[in-house]
């Protein structure tokens, strides 16, 4: 069992991570109850983990379901018939509680101005964890974002691993100037993130696209995109547009959860 410091060290940490549990076993199984292990998202496909719950196809099971736990940050019990399900010769069952040791998605919201005052209040209060970037001290306050989880004062390549990008993280570039945008959505495009929306209109997404395609950014990540940002609501005041953009967050978040609670044969695609 990993000490209660390590957990706390991993939850705080920029990537996310789901906890296992052992929390029952019957007949013969490869650990017992209490024994867990920690899956770390860190863009590899199958995660980091320290240390164990019995190693082989149990561990590659729960493995899997811990990566769809910290998409949704849903909690899940996974029971294991070790031979019915996975071929093992132990003979016996497992029951692994999972759960996200970050339990509220986090959104990455560069820029501080009027817009992202409004959207850091409205996604808060919808779930989120908001961490602005910023590098106007006068505009990047605790005042003007009482509900900020962090506030980052810059947005440089350097700065980027501070920011909490992962498999269930959300990030929206909002800034005063066209080219920081450009250089932001460059910047964190190939980061792992559930939802990377840019704000701006149909032309500056074409542009936007371009610039990345010509830079050699994969086309992949560049479809990833979603420029404008939010739901077309007819939006026009920057509550309103945080509005749009939160509603459209939460569809996804929302997706993520049901495409997770299908059968593992019945997965259907999530816009996102």
């Amino acid at each position: 069992m990993l000490a209660p410091s390590r957990l706390a060290e991993i939850a705080a940490g920029a990537e996310p991570a789901a906890l296992c549990t052992v929390v029952s076993t019957e007949g013969s199984t490869p650990r017992k109850a209490g024994a867990s292990m920690v899956v770390v998202a860190d863009g590899s496909e199958h995660g980091r983990i320290e240390g164990t719950i019995g190693g082989g196809a149990v561990e590659h099971e729960v493995r899997r379901a811990a990566l769809e736990v910290i998409a949704t940050t849903r909690p899940r019990l996974v029971e294991i018939a070790l031979t019915a399900q996975l071929g093992m010769c132990c003979g016996g069952k497992m029951s692994v509680f999972i759960e996200a040791l970050r339990m509220r998605p986090p959104l990455v919201l560069f820029g501080a101005g009027h817009l992202a005052a409004a959207l850091c209040k409205a996604a808060s209060a919808a779930g989120f964890d908001v961490h602005v970037a910023d590098p106007r001290d006068e505009l990047l306050t605790h005042e003007r974002f009482p509900d900020a989880h962090a506030l980052i004062d810059d947005y440089e390549a350097e700065d980027l691993d501070r920011l909490p990008f992962g498999p269930d993280a959300f990030v929206v570039v909002a800034t005063h100037d066209h080219q920081r945008d450009q250089a932001i959505v460059e910047r964190v495009v190939e980061r792992p993130a559930r939802y990377l929306a840019l704000v701006g209109s149909q032309r500056k997404a074409l542009l936007t696209r371009e610039r990345c395609l010509a830079k050699g950014v994969d086309a992949a990540h560049v479809e990833r995109l979603r420029c404008p940002a939010g739901l077309d609501i007819g939006a026009e005041t920057p509550e309103e547009i945080a509005v749009s953009i939160v509603a459209e967050m939460v569809h996804v978040r929302r997706a993520v959860e049901a495409q997770a609670r299908r059968p593992r044969g019945a997965r259907a695609k999530v816009a996102g």
